[in-house]
């Protein structure tokens, strides 16, 4: 359990997915330290750098899948395949038929047709949707009030006179509304608008100014266009708490960077008074937009600051937030095509490595050798002759060969002989690290992992009740030819061996994914593949595989896109390295 536990956990770290995560927490953590560095600075500056964070993450996903990878290679054991992959295409690796009285392992199909990464990500988009619910909302409330809101002919007079002094030359908007508790800004960047609750009318005239002031810096800047954008990356990083704080930050120093704006007109008293009198409003308010920029709870922080008379104030001119867009881009082209390719590790940081080995070009040309993977069965000793060197990637990593994408010279083209021994008694699986290293070593072998939409035949149910046998479980697993006719009876054997043998015969892979449990007795006819089925030398009557799996299992067997873990073979070279 633990193991299987493990096996999850290195192929779920091992995804694109949980790279893009790293990076974004390099550059939240990044991000949130320069704005920690920066406290006695202006707030524009602040907001300007927590900004860029939130453009580089929103980012990173896009431009890491359009950039070329650049590989770093980090010395983890990984196994590349997911756990649920052996046991749908099985788990065993030899090549040939097993005939009657072979004995096997047997193997349990796959409990659902749903992979760890299908599940995980089904979980991140319901996250991003519940995530993203508020904006919609919010959106939906400032569109309603815009609306519903009543134009201000003696408000609109003031606003034209400030937003000239501020440097707006575009027309905006000012509303009244009774259901709202204190003002606001709408319309981003084309048909900007200034709301106001009703009770504005009966403001001072420096009060009024204080608050139209505020919310013309709020239309100058663009926050409301790069809050939202900010908002849509949190929701992507739902799950993040670095990026909810960075959040967080980048909402309070954008209203601390319009606050200063007030104060090049006002004085802080009696600005403070009303930021203090805007907090009751909202303390007792029945609704209030999901987006509105002022919040409550961020009040108390932004009166400290317009009382603190040593806190720089300004806004941010044209070179520094051309730095900063330089910034995330450099930072975005940089970190966008990392990729990280794991090697081999054991417990104690070192490299698992054979004690000694022996890697030879095989120059016999002659047809591939027919001698299994370690045919002496010694604990400790791996022996492979006259293999390609896919087949000697395919045990190393526990793939299959079409999980395996390289250059096509790797098929068959290079032929190697292969003997090493290690260090003591092991396992096969103790040894796949082991040559995962030598891979390393003498092919300078380069790869990483990623997940692919296949082709694929995917075995599933009929309509009907599959005509399937449970098996005795104290029944030795047999394959053979039937007793009758030209099938092929498979006794105490689970779907996935059929799918296995299906997979070394066709075209493209069959995957198990009927969600049937255990092990069965069936009887298929597979003369339909012709003679690839070898010696077998069954003579069919012209039935098709498909219509075969249909007719004599009541299962179907249909073409499909599947999302297959593939190992890519970044680089590889063909002559090894010496002895």
């Amino acid at each position: 359990m633990m193991s299987d536990i493990k096996e999850v956990m290195l192929a779920v770290g091992s995804s694109p997915a949980t790279l893009i995560v790293a990076k974004a927490t390099i550059v939240c953590a990044l991000g949130l330290v320069c704005a920690r560095l920066a406290r006695g600075s202006r707030a524009a500056v602040r907001h300007a750098l927590l900004a860029a964070v939130f453009g580089v993450i929103l980012l990173l996903p896009i431009v890491s899948v359009m950039m070329p990878a650049l590989q770093v290679d980090v010395p983890v054991g990984l196994r590349t395949q997911a756990p649920w992959l052996s046991a749908v295409v099985g788990a065993d690796a030899d090549l040939s038929v097993r005939t009657a009285g072979a004995r096997v392992a047997p193997l349990a199909p796959p409990a659902s047709i749903f992979s760890v990464s299908d599940m995980l990500l089904m979980a991140w988009a319901a996250g991003v949707a519940l995530s993203l619910l508020p904006v919609v909302i919010g959106l939906r409330q400032i569109g309603s009030f815009r609306r519903s809101g009543l134009p201000w002919r003696r408000g609109q007079q003031i606003v034209e006179t400030l937003a000239s002094d501020a440097g707006i030359h575009r027309r905006v908007e000012i509303l009244l509304h009774e259901a709202l508790p204190g003002p606001m800004t709408c319309g981003g960047i084309a048909r900007p608008a200034i709301m106001l609750p009703r009770d504005a009318e009966n403001w001072s005239r420096a009060d009024l100014n204080r608050a139209i002031v505020h919310e013309l810096e709020h239309i100058r800047r663009g926050d409301s266009v790069s809050r939202c954008l900010a908002r849509i990356a949190a929701a992507a990083y739902w799950f993040h708490p670095m990026v909810w704080i960075a959040w967080r930050r980048l909402v309070v120093e954008a209203e601390r960077a319009c606050d200063d704006a007030v104060l090049r007109h006002s004085e802080a008293t009696a600005y403070a008074d009303q930021l203090v009198e805007l907090a009751r409003g909202l303390s007792v308010t029945q609704r209030s937009p999901l987006l509105a920029m002022a919040n409550r709870s961020d009040l108390e922080t932004r009166i400290r600051a317009v009382l603190d008379v040593k806190q720089r104030r300004g806004r941010l001119g044209t070179f520094p937030v051309g730095l900063a867009c330089v910034a995330s881009v450099v930072l975005v082209m940089a970190l966008s095509p990392v990729r990280v390719a794991f090697g081999a590790q054991n417990q104690t940081g070192q490299a698992p490595a054979f004690e000694v080995a022996s890697v030879k070009p095989n120059r016999e040309m002659g047809p591939p050798g027919d001698i299994p993977v370690n045919a002496d069965r010694s604990p400790g000793h791996f022996a492979m002759r006259d293999k390609p060197l896919r087949f000697v990637i395919e045990w190393a990593y526990d793939l299959k060969d079409y999980q395996i994408v390289g250059p096509p010279w790797i098929q068959y083209d290079e032929r190697y002989d292969i003997a090493a021994n290690a260090p003591g008694p092991a396992t096969d699986d103790q040894m796949r690290p082991m040559l995962q290293a030598l891979l390393a070593e003498r092919f300078q072998m380069k790869s990483h992992s990623e997940k692919r939409d296949l082709d694929v035949y995917a075995l599933v149910k009929g309509k009907g009740e599959p005509k399937l046998k449970k098996a005795d479980p104290n029944s030795a697993p047999t394959l053979g030819r039937a007793d009758q006719g030209p099938g092929v009876r498979f006794n105490n054997f689970p779907l996935s061996r059929l799918t296995f043998l299906l997979t070394r015969r066709m075209e493209r892979p069959a995957l198990d994914l009927t969600g049937l449990m255990g092990n069965f007795d069936y009887v298929v006819d597979l003369s339909g593949l012709g003679d690839k089925m070898g010696s077998s030398g069954y003579d069919g009557d012209g039935r098709s595989v498909f219509q075969a799996i249909q007719d004599d299992m009541g299962l179907k067997l249909e073409p499909r896109k599947y999302p297959v873990d593939v190992l890519v073979i970044d680089s590889v070279n063909k002559v090894p390295s010496r002895n």
